[in-house]
């Protein structure tokens, strides 16, 4: 059995799958400054008739670090960067860096070492802050500067974690690479004290399966690899909704799919049955990032969404003042409209009128403040998919194939998924002038995404034939090439096993693996070929596991 448990900002789902079949399911307020309290009532709740020793394994799709960012939690890092010549990136990172003047090359040739008096002046610079981030733009390369600045760092001042660029991303991209490092040893502790207490918990409950945290790109991690990688699990609500939706009925024409839930609705687009990626990396605020996920944009209205005149302007979100009216809550919400409008059917429907009488105008009847409630909700969520598309279709081309051959994006289908989903998905649609489906189990499509997802890993192969030497950024190697192996193919066999290799010190199941990426460039002396550079980023392909055929 798979159990598979999502963290939204309204509620706190679980499921538990057996043979492409959910058997139990279960729903609890998220509990937001306490946040294990609500995961383990949810899981106690789905596992209360079923026996603790056939979990195989549990995944979390979890808010912690999300939510951490937003609140501004995050401890304070002590940012090293090796920018080498060329663009000063300081200005453009997070927080406050300590630049040092060492450099590697393009190549992976170390041109100027790092002198000790800097490493010492850092030291000093960054004595208030318990965790670290190292980060040199072309460590990729040559991850030696990196890994000798963290070990002197670690020697002289004894941080609790550092978080190296290297670690994060086989990427060339330096600012992407350090705002990710930065960011991972921002929310380090954090997520060590939440993954010790799912640790605890576990056990007390006599539970010994594995424990798995879902991450951007819909792939799972191990709890104890995600410990030193949680910047992974940004951005893991969506991320459920779309795996969620391929196991539940995945589009093969191009399609939007909305994840509606108490808060916010979750935007992804999808063509040939397959979630598009965003192209470089998440942005965490207004800084890039070399996390790997999903093409998604978040607008603050769900469910829950306050609805308030202003001036006589119909406001809808993006701030939630708790549940609905018909349910006890305190302010009229979307779907207080939905229950007045006679596309949801819960709560206590005299309650949800008199919200609407509230955001009515002078002779406006509940069921017409309703409708315009409703059509305002729609006329976001339409905006924010059409500046959606229109940064997608923005986005450079950089091969000649895509400019011949491509075509703009038009979605044919809109699909909803979440707990508003059932009421708020045909409105958004007639808006829209576009078919729609609310599958089966819509409601927890979250926590079902979790359950099924497939563990994933990557790494970042570079091989330089004409100096001889190989590359494996994700495991901090730089080794000599074996003899023999310099065709393609060979290359492309030895990257294989070092994933394959990964994976098992993971404990993951290597399973499919799929090139992310590959470029070659031939090495030119006194006009003749010498060599060739390959770069080759290959994955364990993300996904389900299997889809669900049925509900209990």
């Amino acid at each position: 059995m798979l159990v598979g448990i999502d963290v939204g900002g309204t509620f706190t789902d679980a499921v538990v799958v057996q043979n492409n079949r959910v058997v139990a399911q279960s729903k609890v307020p998220t509990t937001h400054n306490r946040l294990l309290d609500g995961i383990l009532a949810v899981m106690d709740q789905v596992m209360a008739a079923l026996e603790i020793h056939v979990v195989e394994r549990i995944t979390l799709s979890t808010t912690i670090v999300t939510n951490t960012l937003i609140e501004g939690r995050t401890d304070p890092v002590g940012l090293c960067i090796i920018p080498g010549p060329g663009l000063d990136i300081s200005p453009f990172v997070p927080g406050k860096a300590v630049v040092l003047s060492g450099y590697t090359d393009h190549r992976g040739r170390e041109r100027a070492v790092i002198r000790q008096e800097e490493i010492l002046a850092a030291c000093r610079q960054v004595h208030d802050c318990e965790v670290l981030a190292v980060s040199g733009k072309f460590a990729v390369r040559n991850p030696k500067q990196e890994m000798s600045v963290a070990q002197e760092l670690t020697e002289r001042k004894r941080p609790r974690h550092i978080s190296l660029g290297t670690s994060l991303s086989g990427s060339l991209n330096f600012l992407r690479r350090t705002n990710s490092a930065y960011y991972n040893a921002a929310v380090w502790r954090v997520f060590q004290d939440f993954a010790g207490a799912v640790e605890t918990a576990v056990r007390q409950r006599g539970m010994h399966a594995p424990v798995y945290i879902l991450k951007a790109d819909g792939g799972t991690l191990p709890l104890a690899v995600a410990r030193d990688l949680p910047v992974e699990s940004i951005f893991t609500g969506p991320a459920a909704s779309v795996l969620g939706i391929i196991a539940l009925n995945q589009p093969q024409i191009p399609a939007v799919s909305l994840d509606i839930g108490g808060t916010t609705t979750d935007i992804a687009l999808w063509e040939g049955g397959i979630p598009l990626f965003a192209a470089r990396g998440a942005y965490i605020g207004s800084y890039p990032t070399a996390v790997r996920s999903f093409r998604l944009k978040s607008v603050g209205v769900g469910g829950d969404s306050f609805v308030r005149r202003q001036d006589r302007k119909l406001c809808v979100g993006p701030q939630r003042r708790g549940a609905p009216m018909a349910m006890g809550g305190p302010v009229p919400t979307v779907t207080d409209a939905l229950i007045v409008a006679g596309k949801m059917a819960l709560g206590d429907c005299r309650l949800a009128q008199a919200a609407m009488h509230q955001v009515a105008l002078a002779g406006q009847s509940a069921k017409a403040a309703a409708a315009e409630v409703l059509a305002a909700a729609a006329a976001v969520i339409g905006q924010a998919l059409s500046n959606m598309i229109e940064e997608q279709a923005a986005e450079p081309v950089y091969r000649v194939e895509d400019i011949i051959t491509g075509k703009p994006f038009v979605p044919e289908l809109l699909i909803g998924v979440g707990g508003a989903a059932a009421g708020l998905t045909p409105v958004v649609a007639e808006h829209l002038q576009m078919a729609y489906l609310v599958p089966p189990g819509a409601e927890v499509a979250n926590a079902v995404g979790a359950a099924v997802s497939r563990p994933t890993l990557e790494v970042t192969f570079r091989a330089d034939t004409e100096q001889g030497y190989y590359t494996v950024t994700e495991m901090g190697l730089r080794e000599p090439l074996p003899s023999g192996k310099t065709g393609r193919n060979a290359l492309r066999s030895l990257a294989q096993q070092h994933l394959i290799e990964r994976a098992r010190q993971a404990g993951i199941d290597a399973g499919q693996i799929e090139q992310v990426y590959e470029e070659n460039f031939n090495v030119v002396k006194g006009f003749r070929t010498v060599g060739e550079i390959m770069t080759s980023r290959l994955q364990i392909m993300p996904g389900v596991l299997g889809k669900i055929d049925s509900f209990c």
